[in-house]
């Protein structure tokens, strides 16, 4: 791509190759009409072409008092029709109401020290509201949008795990994040400096896995829906009792 400067020609000889490589055509995977531009150096490498995926629309969707409609991209059979006799479920019944509770991206590094009271002397530093602003300060300034909003201190024997949650924009932020938790460990080292950092991440954030710790003090957006379906919604749109 970039000593072609054209992205559906490179994405062209590509295919050429690897059908050479594995002797097999790879017309079942279409390449053409596709804008690579929005793709090279950010979502994909080594592009071979695309998979287009059916979209449907659901709706009218009330939600907070405005009628939405949602495109939905699936090969489910019978997912968007039901799903779309939900919307109309719950727009007939009067439409549904939503809060959002909480919004914050986590991050959990793992961090070993000597011994556990160490540990625990880091979890007390943290505790100090000053020592606490020291370190908001260093994560913040790591970005232009993320904003620390807390830190969870679990200790493990020697080992304490850390959980900044931040608040990220529009961004789903684990870079983010990521990097405010370099920095904020930077500082920490430098009050102890016997510690050692294990792991940017100690499996508590937790990411891309279901996680207890998730369910109890959140990850990314926590929000509550109420709809209220009268009984004949639920016998003439839903055919049930």
């Amino acid at each position: 791509e970039k000593k072609l400067s054209d992205f559906e020609r490179a994405v062209k000889l590509r295919r050429m190759l690897y059908e050479t490589l594995v002797d097999k055509k790879l017309t079942d995977i279409p390449f053409v009409n596709y804008d690579y531009g929005k793709v090279f150096g950010a979502n994909c490498e080594i592009v071979v072409g695309y998979i287009p995926i059916p979209v449907g629309i659901v709706g009218p969707l009330s939600l907070n008092g405005e009628y939405l409609y949602v495109p939905m991209a699936t090969t489910e059979g019978c997912l968007v029709a039901s799903t779309n006799r939900g919307c109309k479920a719950i727009t007939a019944s009067g439409g549904c109401q939503s809060v959002l509770l909480k919004d914050g991206i986590t991050r959990a590094p793992c961090l070993r020290l000597p011994s556990a009271l160490r540990a625990a002397a880091v979890k007390a530093w943290l505790l100090s509201p000053d020592n606490y602003a020291l370190v908001e300060e260093a994560f913040n300034s790591t970005t232009s949008y993320g904003r620390l909003e807390s830190i969870d201190a679990t200790i493990a024997g020697r080992n304490i795990y850390l959980r900044f949650c931040c608040m990220a924009g529009d961004a789903m932020g684990m870079n983010m994040v990521s990097k405010g938790c370099l920095k904020a460990i930077e500082l920490l080292e430098v009050e102890f400096p016997d510690m050692e950092l294990i792991a940017i991440s100690g499996n508590m954030c937790t990411d891309k896995k279901p996680s207890a710790i998730n369910w109890i003090l959140g990850r990314g957006k926590s929000i509550v829906v109420e709809a209220i379906i009268p009984d004949k919604i639920v016998k003439n749109v839903l055919k049930s009792s």
